[in-house]
């Protein structure tokens, strides 16, 4: 899928973000290509990190690895970097492709009790303890309820950044057709050599674009399609949930259950009870990192 980010107008939408909630924000594409980023000026905290070569690269795979974790949960993911500060990284989707990524934080959280060990820091990144712990105190805190709230906007944004030529794709590439004949067509029995006949796609050709396009095999994806629209119906609709599966292609009640929890982690009826997921819940904000740089020292 060819697509094309209008970064003037996504600078705007960043400004506001920051000017209302006052936390740094930026976009990037989904090879994790940071496009652009407001405020301009950074944390000192953070540049102090990023001027030792060993914590920019840090900080990249740190932000990497929240962008995956976005993209295995599809929906919003708040953690600690590497050097100890809250970040969240919020997908932006068209239908169930991944175009990039929106993240926001650098910023302490202003309940907890748990601080990175500075001294350890300044050591392997060969930086002057004092200076990291100055920089470190001038980081701004907020409520978890604040950030929650934060990404819950984000993440309305990010769902419709191509409606407002934000984002712009090309609607006839053959992916974007592919998915819109498998959406129109969710509830009925179609077959892998169905949507070969309909595109006059040869199976290898199909699982090919798939690959490419979705980033998985096209059996998953439709499957995946499935899943989306469940969560769907289970959000928005007082439908019971034997009504729902068929209306998503799956007639046996019992294995649209079993393959919800499969794919969700979760019954049917417990997603519709518990959605929207909180962003502050304890496995979002892990109290320690991969480098391990946590301690309580306050």
């Amino acid at each position: 899928m060819k697509i094309s980010f209008n970064l003037e107008n996504l600078n705007k939408l960043l400004f506001d973000f920051y000017r209302v909630t006052g936390l740094t924000v930026s976009v990037w594409d989904v090879k994790l290509n940071q496009l652009s980023f407001r405020p301009r000026k950074m944390p000192d905290f953070c540049k102090l990190v990023k001027s030792s070569p060993l914590g920019n690269r840090r900080c990249f795979l740190s932000d990497k690895e929240i962008c995956q974790q976005a993209l295995r949960a599809n929906r919003p993911v708040t953690h600690r970097c590497h050097a100890g500060l809250i970040d969240t990284a919020v997908p932006i989707q068209f239908k169930s492709s991944v175009l990039g990524f929106l993240m926001f934080g650098q910023v302490l959280d202003k309940n907890s009790e748990l601080v990175p060990d500075l001294s350890r820091l300044s050591r392997e990144l060969k930086l002057e303890e004092e200076a990291l712990t100055g920089a470190f105190a001038l980081l701004e805190r907020y409520d978890p309820e604040k950030i929650s709230s934060a990404a819950h906007l984000l993440t309305l944004a990010a769902r419709s950044l191509w409606l407002s030529d934000m984002i712009g794709f090309d609607r006839s590439d053959l992916a974007v057709q592919l998915d819109d004949y498998i959406r129109a067509n969710i509830a009925s029995r179609f077959s892998i050599e169905d949507l070969c006949k309909q595109f006059s796609l040869s199976k290898n050709k199909l699982y090919h674009l798939s690959r490419k396009s979705f980033g998985d095999t096209i059996g998953n994806y439709i499957t995946n399609v499935r899943i989306e629209l469940a969560k769907h119906y289970l959000t928005t609709s007082d439908l019971q949930i034997n009504e729902i599966a068929p209306l998503v292609g799956i007639d046996d009640y019992n294995y649209f259950s079993k393959l919800f929890r499969q794919k969700t982690g979760y019954s049917p009826t417990h997603y519709r009870k518990n959605f929207p997921f909180s962003l502050t819940k304890e496995q979002d904000l892990p109290t320690e990192t991969a480098y391990e740089f946590w301690g309580k020292t306050r």
